[in-house]
């Protein structure tokens, strides 16, 4: 049974190039139509078929120019898109048959710069502009408008929130440790600002623009989502709602008697001993609640970016430059009241605004010194904000007021500044709670709790004395603050990682006797070794033009020269030059639980042989004079990096260091980044010619930490590879020796760019490191 409805008639591949070759003899349509279904499979095929079926029917020279531009849209997209890009021109075909002829004819180019949604995007815009003056509509589609070309170079430049929404959820986790939902603002009912892009904030869902076209090329537009996030993780981490109790009552006080004109004072919520003061309740004791609300959600963003800012020191770049440029389209409003709230926007995030009326121009400059007092501060808080707001306003009043009596409407957010949902659905500003309002739309609500919400201070993380060694009562000798690479913001965060100096303690070195006894014959035979490798003290050097003794034979060779009337060369003495190597090499030990592992080979563990290792190394490098030191890691989380202290490079071998190696044993994780940065601070102490740390290690780098904290995968591998490099530009070698027998990618990823090694039995290490030692340093 034959359906007459042909808009749902499924056509087989075969029928559809009957019918073209019966619609268009001696053209190759066909073929362009058999290459373009190689690049897709059911069920993409019969409903790409099914299009071009539609499109015979409606109209044989627009399906023609469809067949004809296939090979232009296949070079720049897949099967789907070609069927997009076709059901895009069946829809302008209803509207008006002679724009469906020059949308085919023109469009497909655009498919190289333009994704298919993007395209569709630009033709619903021609269709806009078609029904609102036809006359322009055939320009349009035929690239002949500004408008058109105009509307699709934005397009180019724009971000399809549809195709990094996984990037930013795992930006967001990576953040804050808390997988956020990231969704469309589509989901949500439509606002009246349409180009607004700012998102919209309810609970652990973040709403941003399906689109962001308006900041010139795609990176640009892709910050501002990234933005976007940093900004609403930075409200929460930096603790947007959360108040001193006692602080904020005693400046609710002090706003009471300031503008109070009741004489007996009735309670205020939040002022009872016991209560929970909000900021909608100090907000509320405003006269102008309106303005209050605005000024304190302009100095809060400020706080929040200034702190976000000396988390993650790269992205205050991206963070200033995408200001500025959104400053670009604000205009200076010329009501006073509106041009000081716009000026102060704009000096909260560093701009110099000029211009200005004399009345804002004071204020401003009184302002100033407050931001930086009391906002930008490393540990500001909200309250901060609150005060500063109550001062702002009680200047502002004194030049401008009463504020009581002035309209005053509220001022736009920057774009990438989120909303509260409260705010975002409810637009009665005259309602008896409309400062709540106006605060969501500047601090959004939020009830996620991020990790290390409440994050001790950088004096209160040193002081924590590091776990294995407060156990065995070892001796702290400092604690050391790095910087630490995460991959996920493309950034250092800033004082990350504290790496705790231990020197161990030990009564017993037997460990270290008997495995010099167990390798005697190895070590002798890798001191006679080693021993070829060390340079005579002195070499004696013959004719140089200056030195402590004549050299005869060059002199002899001068008295022929002269006889023969040969000007004879002057350089007539012998030298003797010192000639020593001038290595120093660091051996950093990973010392973490797995090492506890045993292997089949005298019932040793890993930590065994590397032990062994070093008890050989020492004994050999003894021998050839080098510089050498010792220091084995392990890392429990950022706060709990435990560096062991086994020989420094000015410490003699001692049966201190015997002891010191006999006693290492397995610990917990391997936090590796901020153990290569401490041991470049000890090479950079050292005056040497060559430079090398040798990391032994037997995994991947990992700990145990959760949320922002964590190191894993990534972010450990990528914060590693970043401290290699930082080895480098200080022109320290490095060198891996790995006894993991199953690295994976990790290895490659991390030592891509220097040396490493795997050593698939690590009961050869002993024997193996002096060999490689001798490779590496010669």
């Amino acid at each position: 049974m034959s359906n007459k409805n042909t808009e749902h008639e499924a056509i087989t591949k075969k029928e559809l190039l009957q019918l073209i070759e019966s619609r268009f003899p001696g053209r190759n349509y066909h073929g362009n139509l058999l290459s373009v279904l190689k690049m897709g499979s059911f069920p993409h095929h019969a409903e790409f078929l099914r299009t071009a079926r539609l499109l015979l029917d409606k109209d044989w020279m627009m399906a023609g120019l469809f067949f004809e531009n296939i090979p232009v849209a296949a070079e720049n997209t897949n099967l789907e898109g070609i069927r997009k890009w076709a059901g895009t021109g069946l829809k302008i075909f209803d509207l008006d048959n002679d724009l469906a002829i020059d949308y085919f004819s023109f469009s497909a180019p655009l498919l190289k710069d333009l994704n298919a949604s993007e395209l569709e995007e630009w033709a619903l815009k021609g269709i806009t502009v078609f029904e609102e003056n036809p006359s322009q509509g055939r320009p349009y589609f035929s690239l002949k408008s500004e408008k058109s070309k105009e509307f699709a170079e934005n397009l180019k430049g724009s971000v399809a929130l549809s195709e990094i929404i996984n990037v930013l959820r795992y930006y967001a986790l990576g953040l804050s440790g808390v997988n956020f939902n990231i969704m469309s603002l589509r989901t949500l009912e439509p606002k009246d600002d349409l180009n607004s892009i700012n998102p919209v904030i309810a609970g652990n869902t973040i709403y941003l623009a399906p689109r962001i076209r308006k900041y010139g090329d795609f990176e640009d537009n892709y910050k501002v989502y990234k933005l976007s996030i940093m900004h609403e993780v930075g409200h929460i981490r930096f603790s947007s709602n959360e108040l001193d109790h006692d602080g904020a009552a005693e400046l609710m006080a002090d706003i009471r008697k300031r503008y109070s004109t009741m004489k007996k004072r009735l309670p205020i919520p939040g002022m009872q001993a016991n209560g929970i003061i909000g900021i909608a309740d100090v907000i509320a004791l405003f006269p102008n609640q309106a303005l209050a609300g605005t000024i304190l959600g302009i100095l809060e963003d400020a706080r929040i970016e200034y702190r976000i800012m000396e988390r993650y020191r790269g992205v205050k770049t991206d963070l200033e430059r995408i200001r500025n440029q959104m400053l670009l389209a604000r205009p200076l409003p010329s009501d006073n009241i509106q041009e000081f709230m716009e000026s102060l926007l704009r000096i909260s995030i560093g701009e110099h605004v000029y211009d200005l009326n004399k009345v804002t121009k004071t204020l401003l400059d009184q302002i100033e010194p407050m931001l930086k007092e009391s906002i930008f501060r490393k540990d500001s808080s909200v309250l901060d904000s609150l005060k500063t707001t109550f001062r702002i306003y009680k200047l502002l009043d004194e030049y401008e007021g009463p504020l009581s009596q002035k309209e005053y409407e509220v001022l736009k957010n920057l774009d990438y500044r989120a909303v509260s949902i409260g705010a975002y659905n409810n637009k009665d500003s005259l309602s008896t709670n409309s400062h709540e309002n106006i605060i969501r739309q500047f601090i959004p609500e939020s009830k996620v709790e991020l990790t290390e919400e409440n994050e001790p201070s950088q004096e209160e993380r040193i002081k924590r004395r590091p776990t294995y060694a407060e156990k065995k009562n070892w001796n702290i000798l400092g604690s050391y603050i790095y910087d630490e690479w995460d991959a996920v913001i493309s950034d250092y965060k800033a004082d990350w990682c504290i790496i705790n100096e231990v020197e161990p303690f030990g009564m017993s070195s037997d460990y270290y006797h008997e495995a010099s006894e167990q390798y005697r014959n190895e070590i002798a035979l890798i001191k006679q070794i080693f021993n070829r490798m060390k340079p005579e003290t002195f070499r004696r050097m013959k004719e140089q033009a200056d030195g402590t003794e004549i050299d005869i034979d060059a002199f002899i060779d001068s008295l022929i020269q002269k006889r023969c009337g040969v000007n004879p060369d002057d350089r007539l003495y012998i030298r003797w030059d010192k000639h020593e190597r001038d290595v120093a090499t660091l051996f950093l030990v990973d010392v973490s639980y797995s090492t506890h592992k045993m292997l089949n080979y005298e019932e040793k563990s890993i930590l065994d042989v590397e032990k062994d290792s070093l008890i050989i190394m020492t004994q050999a490098l003894e021998s050839i004079g080098d510089n050498y030191a010792i220091y084995a890691f392990s890392g429990k989380d950022r706060d709990d990096v435990e560096y062991f202290v086994i020989k420094d490079f000015d410490e003699e071998l001692s049966d201190t260091v015997a002891r010191r190696i006999s006693l290492l044993e397995p610990v917990s994780n391997t936090r590796l980044g901020p153990a290569i940065r401490h041991s470049i601070r000890k090479l950079e102490k050292v005056d040497a010619k060559t430079k090398i740390i040798i990391l032994l290690s037997d995994g991947e780098p990992f700990d145990i930490s959760h949320g922002e904290t964590a190191y894993k995968e990534t972010i450990a591998e990528e914060d590693t590879r970043i401290a290699i490099q930082e080895c480098k530009t200080k022109g320290i070698d490095f060198f891996c020796i790995t006894v993991d027998p199953d690295p994976g990618k990790y290895l490659e990823n991390i030592f891509s760019d220097s040396e490493y090694t795997i050593i698939d039995d690590a009961s050869s290490l002993p024997e193996t490191l002096p060999v490689l030692y001798k490779r590496i340093t010669t």
